[in-house]
Order: C-alpha cells, then sequence, then structure tokens
C-alpha cells in the first residue's frame, strides 16, 4: 500500500520540516514524493488523498512535524550504493554483505534499477515504523528519509529476503501508489526465484521457504 503526497498541508510548512529533515543527512528528496506504506493486517492507514479541509491540514501536519527529528542511520554495511542497516546484525556480516549484493543483483533489475545510491535499507526485527500516518507496516518506501524500511518475517529463521524488499522497490521506482503498474502482477510469483530456489540460495531461505511459491507478496493492484 502507498500513501498520496500530502495535499492539504500549508506548502510552506511542509517544505519547513523537509528542509529541517533532509538537513540531518544533507540529503534532497523528489519532487512530489513523500511516503509509500506496506500495512500489516488490521492496522490503521491514513489515506491523504481521501482527508479535506481543516482536518487534513493538521493532520498532515502534524504527521510531517513528527519526522522532524533525525534519524541517524547505522550501516552495516554498503550494497549497490545503499546503506544496508540491521536492527540485529547477523553473526556473519561478511556473509550478510554476499547475501544482500546477490539479493540486489536479482531484484534491481526487476525494475529496471542500477542502483541505489544515497538510500538506506534498513531490516526491523518488528512491524513498527512511523510511515506517514501507519505507525505499523510491513514496509515504508520512505522519501524523507530515504529509506526502504522492511519488517523481516518473525518466523523466517534468519532469511531476511524474504522481507518485501522488492515491493519497495518498485515503489522506489515508480511511486504507483495504487499499484496500477502491470508489473506489479509479477512480484509475488517471483518469490521462490528471488529467495529460495536459485543454486546459491542461502541455506536458511531453503530451510525455511522451500516449496512456497506463492502467497508471500501479494500486490492488491488498483488499490491503496
Amino acid at each position: 500500500m502507498a500513501c498520496a503526497p500530502l495535499r492539504g498541508a500549508a506548502p510552506r510548512r511542509r517544505a519547513a520540516v523537509r528542509r529541517r529533515v533532509l538537513r540531518c543527512e544533507g540529503r534532497s528528496a523528489p519532487a512530489g514524493r513523500v511516503r509509500s506504506v506496506r500495512p500489516v493486517a488490521g492496522a490503521a492507514v491514513g489515506r491523504a488523498g481521501r482527508l479535506r479541509g481543516a482536518g487534513a491540514a493538521v493532520a498532515a501536519a502534524a504527521a510531517l512535524l513528527s519526522l522532524a527529528a533525525c534519524d541517524p542511520w547505522h550501516c552495516s554495511f554498503e550494497s549497490h550504493g545503499a546503506c544496508v542497516e540491521f536492527e540485529s546484525p547477523p553473526a556473519d556480516l561478511e556473509a550478510a554483505r554476499a547475501r544482500m549484493d546477490r539479493l540486489l543483483e536479482l531484484e534491481l533489475p526487476f525494475w529496471n534499477l542500477h542502483s541505489l545510491s544515497g538510500w538506506r535499507i534498513q531490516y526491523r526485527d518488528t512491524t513498527e515504523y512511523v510511515c506517514y500516518l501507519a505507525t505499523r507496516n510491513e514496509g515504508c518506501t520512505d522519501y524523507i528519509q530515504h529509506t526502504l524500511s522492511l519488517h523481516v518475517p518473525d518466523d523466517s529463521g534468519g532469511c531476511f529476503e524474504a522481507a518485501e524488499l522488492l515491493h519497495e522497490l518498485g515503489h522506489y521506482k515508480l511511486g504507483d501508489p495504487t499499484h496500477s503498474n502491470p508489473r506489479w502482477k509479477d512480484v509475488d510469483a517471483a518469490f521462490a526465484g528471488i529467495v529460495w530456489d536459485r543454486p546459491d540460495a542461502p541455506a536458511e531461505c531453503r530451510k525455511r521457504y522451500q516449496g512456497i511459491r506463492l502467497g508471500m507478496w501479494p500486490v492488491g493492484t488498483d488499490a491503496l
């Protein structure tokens, strides 16, 4: 799921808060993009496009102000130009780096991408991550913090490759909050070939997910 750009907040306030956030890392944000979010089941998600009037301005401004503090990066290593951060770092970071390099070799071309320079890929242990009006989600494409933040499934058995990075890369590339691009329909079917059904798949991934081909990365098309 992806949230539409904020429209109700006063433009000057929006710009001021964004500048304050970006100064934390010395970065800039793509014009017209704020955040996309993959919700967890049952989580309340705000949709800026459906808010109207003064209530929209207040809610949107509050959401932006909550982002004003710096979000420091703690990079475990770099891969394809991205800072890769684990909330709970793997015991063997060199092995994790090789796995990450291979994962991005497989996933970037899916969206015709070549690098994630200046961005962070964050693997977290919980669904808690403030992504616009959603506070719990499986994934978030955060254009303000330049972060693809992902929840590693609780039962992944050490297979961080199972997190929905391919989905968030799609939002990074397309925006497309309603998943209208036809490429989205191929995301779920890509799970096996990326995660476990390949000669060099990590042992943790083969052990946990072997035989599972559909249902791990579903995408609701033409819907938020």
